[in-house]
């Protein structure tokens, strides 16, 4: 069996589920990014024409994300991607020939999913499986063609079976993470509480400000502020001074280590840093988060108790009130540990295994 990952590097969920599944899969599967420029110049371009909107119009993208969510315009939506897109994966079907196509990102299904339409009856076929690395499902992610979804709860399981056509199977994993992070022992500092501070593979999330309220709580505590591949955002945090110990780091790849050190979490609310902090068990502030999708993802945490989010209020305040009630903190963990479903990857590839098995 060969399978072909397709994750897109707009910010870096996407990528790590795809790594995730890569893992279980081991030698059978190959991970590709579609977005990189020498996949595709076009893709490259539309990848920076996307985080350039984040970065600068959140509202205008916000406003594309809910537009583009209404069931006539998200077909025009995908048709578009499709066509853009078809060529790059046409090329890479043919140097992988792959048995299975295994997307984390909409823009390279919609590509597979042209591909499978065209060539219905070609002998070159493939199973095409889709992986939702959100909490909320969106028209964009929804194609005919998709033999097999995997989302992230019962709920989107329930919502996507209702656009689906008969035949395609819907199964309800949760999001591939890496499994070391249902495997690691909690290390906590007995002498004070440590706050970890993220904001996704590109150190989004007003981390700079973060650090800096932080400083107006007394009590002691260890800050570690993980800055990603962001070097810009690395530089300036070595800079600020505050009151408290703090470690300031750029990509890391032992964050399963950081979590399980840590007594809070102050994060963007990205789909897979959740799932890691619910596999840790690791309580969340959520904010600054990416219009569309990842205020979602809050409402999701926020719902089922694992997360708070900051909305008008100061960090510093949110931080002091659920420092200074352990029962609270100690409830949100357990929370957290509800949703977790660490195995995810492995059980994606145990059904994608099965359907091939017939």
């Amino acid at each position: 069996m060969k399978v072909l990952i397709l994750s897109a590097s707009i910010g870096s969920g996407h990528t790590k589920a795809a790594q995730a599944l890569q893992k279980v899969f081991g030698s059978s599967a190959q991970v590709v990014d579609f977005m990189a420029k020498e996949i595709s110049a076009l893709n490259w371009l539309t990848k920076k024409f996307y985080l350039a909107a984040l970065r600068f119009i959140p509202d205008l993208y916000d406003r594309i994300y809910k537009f583009a969510d209404g069931r006539r315009v998200g077909v025009s939506a995908r048709f578009l991607s499709s066509a853009l897109m078809y060529l790059p994966f046409a090329r890479l079907l043919k140097e992988f020939q792959p048995d299975v196509v295994i997307c984390t990102h909409p823009f390279p299904e919609a590509a597979a999913s042209l591909w499978k339409f065209l060539h219905a009856k070609s002998a070159r076929n493939f199973l095409l499986a889709t992986v939702l690395t959100d909490y909320s499902l969106h028209e964009i992610w929804i194609y005919g063609e998709v033999d097999a979804y995997f989302v992230a709860t019962a709920e989107m399981q329930r919502e996507l079976a209702a656009h689906c056509r008969t035949g395609q199977r819907i199964f309800a994993t949760g999001i591939p993470i890496d499994e070391k992070f249902s495997a690691i022992t909690e290390a906590h500092d007995a002498t004070r509480k440590t706050i970890l501070i993220m904001g996704g593979g590109l150190g989004l999330g007003s981390i700079e400000e973060t650090l800096r309220e932080l400083d107006k709580i007394q009590s002691p505590l260890k800050v570690v502020v993980v800055a990603g591949q962001n070097e810009k955002l690395l530089a300036r945090l070595k800079k600020i001074k505050i009151s408290h110990a703090v470690e300031v780091l750029g990509y890391v790849s032992d964050v399963d280590k950081l979590m399980a050190a840590a007594d809070l979490l102050i994060t963007k609310p990205g789909a897979l840093t959740m799932t890691e902090a619910f596999a840790v068990g690791l309580p969340l502030i959520l904010h600054a988060p990416i219009p569309g999708p990842e205020a979602l993802n809050a409402s999701y945490a926020t719902a089922h108790g694992a997360a708070i989010e900051v909305g008008d209020k100061k960090i510093s305040a949110v931080v002091e009130e659920l420092l200074s009630n352990p029962a609270r903190l100690a409830e949100m963990k357990l929370c957290a540990k509800e949703l977790a479903k660490p195995h995810a990857a492995r059980d994606i590839v145990n059904q994608v295994e099965m359907i091939l098995r017939g």
